[in-house]
């Protein structure tokens, strides 16, 4: 029943607007899948060792971005500290990183490769380390972070794994 009085309501709006109105539809729910494929990062997630606590906290903004903190704590040190943000692009998303005590303060962006229901990869090659950040979700509770690039003139990678400790 309610068919009918779509398709009556439909009939009487011109084709050009009608086209519109499709186009806005199908972005907004092309943006939202998108959106819906980074949401799994949020929350609070830890890597707990003898050595280090390893910690990132990843929030929704209010234009549906993703806010993160990092930072590892050795003994009662913080020892590192970043913010980090997911920001959506017209050509996917980027990881915007800061690091504290680095880069003058301003952000170095990576750019998405690669999104998918349970990864997230970002490149920068100009940056020399790291210059790929890859999440890869292993199960709702638990993810692997991996950084990759050059140290020493020597390939390297640094692997997180994480448990979620609050949604």
């Amino acid at each position: 029943m309610h068919f009918y009085k779509i398709c009556s309501i439909v009939k009487n709006i011109p084709l050009k607007y009608f086209i519109s109105l499709l186009v806005v539809a199908f972005l907004f729910l092309g943006c939202n899948k998108t959106t819906q494929e980074t949401q799994w990062l949020l929350g609070s997630w830890c890597n707990i060792t003898p050595k280090m606590r390893y910690y990132e906290n990843w929030t929704l903004t209010e234009n549906s971005d993703l806010a993160g903190e990092c930072f590892v704590i050795l003994k009662s040190d913080t020892v590192f500290f970043e913010r980090m943000q997911l920001k959506k692009t017209k050509n996917g998303w980027d990881y915007n990183v800061t690091v504290r005590n680095q880069n003058q303060a301003k952000a170095i962006i990576f750019s998405s490769t690669c999104i998918t229901a349970d990864s997230l990869v970002f490149e920068n090659k100009k940056h020399d380390y790291p210059n790929r950040i890859v999440y890869k979700k292993i199960s709702n509770d638990q993810l692997v972070a991996r950084i990759f690039g050059i140290q020493n003139g020597k390939p390297t990678t640094e692997v997180f794994p994480m448990k979620k400790v609050y949604p």
